[in-house]
């Protein structure tokens, strides 16, 4: 059985692995190159040709990254282990949890300001959204996304 993959975020510059980087910023290519011992292969999708949906080979972690000029633009945590500090962020963390511990750091959330759902944390720089915020049902972490836009959005 294979070990799960845990993630480690790193405020403003992206996620990390003990076997794999995704940095906002990097070039597509050599990204999926690297990713590709960790993931199961990329299926192309017409519809969204500046994004690519890396899943483990386990199925455990769902990661959605979008590119804006064939670079890392957005990084979108949808499934699977993400910590900060050590704390959970994502699988099996709750809204209130991840907002209580949040705030002990002195990183509140609020209203999010430049996407339709969830709440942001500015001094992380990232955008976190529950089951309920998007029609789902529950307190359980739907997504975390870095942007590198996120400072852009900000200023507007």
């Amino acid at each position: 059985m294979a070990l799960k993959i845990e993630w480690e975020l790193l405020p403003f510059e992206g996620i990390k692995s003990k076997r794999l980087a995704i940095t906002l910023g990097e070039s597509r290519k050599p990204l999926r190159k690297r990713a590709a011992s960790v993931f199961s292969p990329l299926i192309p999708n017409a519809e969204y040709p500046n994004e690519d949906d890396f899943i483990s080979k386990d199925g455990d972690t769902f990661i959605r990254v979008r590119y804006q000029d064939d670079v890392v633009r957005d990084i979108e945590f949808l499934s699977g282990t993400l910590r900060y500090k050590g704390v959970e962020l994502h699988d099996e963390a709750t809204l209130k949890g991840v907002r209580r511990f949040l705030k002990s750091e002195n990183h509140p959330l609020r209203k999010t300001r430049w996407l339709g759902d969830g709440l942001d944390c500015v001094s992380l720089g990232i955008n976190i959204a529950c089951h309920d915020d998007v029609g789902g049902d529950g307190d359980g972490i739907e997504w975390v996304i870095l942007s590198s836009n996120f400072k852009v959005a900000e200023v507007g």
